[in-house]
């Protein structure tokens, strides 16, 4: 991993310098890449034991998952970067048991898509075509990882339903600061970087700088938020949720952990039983 950086700063280095328009339109197609992983067995038993069906999208259908009864209040599960539907089965399997109707699905480019390319807006697109297709007639509930924390209020903050309950297992706030660490990965120059945010505000419809989830989350009614966090995440550090708590202290509880990791939270069983006090109470 170490040489394949090397070669990565080396190559952007190089083209910033004579062809910096390229560069950035590189680097932003590099930054929207998905490297697929396998999926674990633990995962690949959630695909045997739900039930599937699928949404239309513009790229490819987006293939969906489904627990619990369908009378019972819906939670939809979002699962994180380079992650899937799977990833989230422990909470899915805990909820349906607990008599709510769970809702999950693979985000675009992930799992078992043809593409491997997406974006955080395309995402957003995504969940919001799986709400309106299951058109809820009551306040539902969000639980999330890592990046489909930011997906699910991107796209909450653009619909017009009030939201019950959100649990961020994990969550990035300002996203500029997400291309600024890739920047400085890549060794990207400033003027490469500068055509690279003007892509991404012209995909976003919105200026990246002001795309903070503390500000997002002002833009729709819900009534609780739960952050879980781990105080040495390496991979979006803990401040990342002390900044949003601290934004909507009125509704946001935010539990940290020590040494439970980015991804392992999600089979941690006290990380479990935080989400669904949250959730009963």
């Amino acid at each position: 991993m170490g040489f394949q950086i090397y070669i990565l700063r080396f190559y952007f280095k190089s083209i910033s310098y004579f062809l910096p328009k390229i560069a950035g339109a590189k680097a932003f197609k590099l930054f929207q890449k998905v490297r697929i992983k396998s999926i674990r067995n633990r995962e690949e038993d959630f695909y045997i034991k739900t039930n599937h069906f699928k949404v239309a999208f513009t790229k490819e259908d987006i293939n969906c998952y489904e627990l619990g009864s369908g009378n019972s209040e819906i939670v939809f599960l979002l699962h994180g970067w380079e992650s899937n539907a799977g990833s989230l089965s422990k909470f899915a399997y805990q909820l349906a048991e607990n008599n709510y109707r769970v809702i999950s699905f693979d985000l675009p480019g992930h799992s078992k898509y043809k593409s491997n390319y997406t974006n955080l807006a395309e995402c957003k697109n995504a969940f919001a075509n799986v709400i309106d297709f299951i058109k809820p007639n009551k306040p539902f509930s969000v639980l999330s990882h890592s990046f489909g924390s930011a997906v699910s209020t991107y796209a909450l903050s653009k619909l017009n339903y009030k939201i019950d309950k959100l649990v961020f297992l994990t969550s990035p706030n300002s996203i500029l600061e997400i291309f600024t660490d890739f920047k400085k990965l890549i060794g990207l120059s400033n003027t490469a970087f500068s055509y690279l945010i003007k892509d991404a505000n012209l995909l976003a419809n919105e200026q990246i700088k002001d795309f903070n989830i503390d500000e997002k989350l002002k833009h729709f009614t819900f009534s609780k938020l739960l952050l879980i966090h781990d105080e040495y995440d390496k991979i979006i550090p803990f401040k990342n949720s002390v900044e949003i708590q601290s934004k909507n202290k009125q509704k946001t509880e935010l539990i940290k952990h020590k040494n439970i990791g980015h991804y392992k939270m999600l089979w941690n069983d006290n990380v479990l039983e935080d989400a669904l006090r949250f959730f009963k109470q």
